[in-house]
């Protein structure tokens, strides 16, 4: 089945590292996917061009654009096409589902989503940044640098994306978000491609996981034996990417 890749961006920087969405409501600057097929990802919205899409005090998506994102998300599925993230679980579907409104449906797309990052961490115990995946598979580097409006260029995060999206910068910041999306699906189509994806730790430790034939979605990886993690101090549950999910978590 051909992917479809998913990507979002914050519009507020969330404080002490927090991980509770529902608490924190950082909502969602912009999102990007791309297709298999696609010659460039596809950003949404430029709040320039998209009135109504966006709310001028927060910054960030309206509800009703939050809620066409899942129907279109939902539209590439019921097309045939499966979801590719990078932690997208613990990431872009629970932020999706708390502004869109629609948690059973963002629920039923990131369980039936390739989450490839998850796929890694269910199978070793540990997660992995996409930097390190796309190194080890010897894939274009994802974009740290954009250009602003006054012509500097300066660096971009995931962490640092929201202040930059404040600070009016959206051009920049939809740059990165559509890149991320690049990457995310490249990744994807190599790892099918060679059956396994690579990488070295920061140790130079060669390192893999078997993709096979295909990438494993959420649901199958949640089926997964869990892996040893007693060499570690203070292994992540898995709950950490679920718990968002509710009860629906162990389907």
């Amino acid at each position: 089945m051909p992917f479809i890749s998913f990507d979002l961006e914050i519009a507020t920087e969330l404080p002490d590292a927090g991980r509770d969405w529902v608490r924190h409501r950082p909502g969602i600057a912009c999102a990007a996917i791309m297709r298999e097929g696609d010659a460039q990802p596809t950003v949404m919205f430029d709040p320039g061009a998209s009135p109504g899409l966006y709310d001028d005090r927060t910054k960030a998506m309206t509800g009703p654009a939050c809620d066409s994102l899942v129907t279109m998300l939902s539209a590439a599925v019921e097309d045939g096409r499966t979801i590719v993230t990078w932690n997208g679980l613990g990431f872009d579907f629970p932020i999706l589902a708390v502004e869109s409104g629609r948690h059973p449906e963002c629920v039923e797309l990131a369980l039936g989503s390739v989450d490839m990052m998850f796929q890694v961490f269910c199978q070793k115990g540990y997660p992995l940044k996409l930097d390190a995946a796309l190194a080890g598979m010897r894939l274009p580097a994802k974009t740290h640098s954009v250009q602003l409006k006054d012509g500097r260029v300066a660096s971009i995060s995931g962490a640092e994306a929201p202040g930059l999206w404040r600070a009016g910068e959206h051009a920049a910041v939809m740059a990165y978000c559509g890149d991320d999306a690049r990457r995310t699906l490249a990744l994807a189509v190599e790892g099918e491609r060679r059956g396994r994806l690579v990488w070295q730790s920061r140790r130079g430790t060669p390192n893999q996981i078997d993709v096979g034939r295909r990438w494993l979605t959420v649901r199958e990886c949640l089926r997964l034996p869990l892996p040893d993690t007693s060499w570690m101090t203070d292994p992540l549950p898995r709950e950490r990417f679920t718990g968002w999910m509710g009860p629906r978590a162990g389907v």
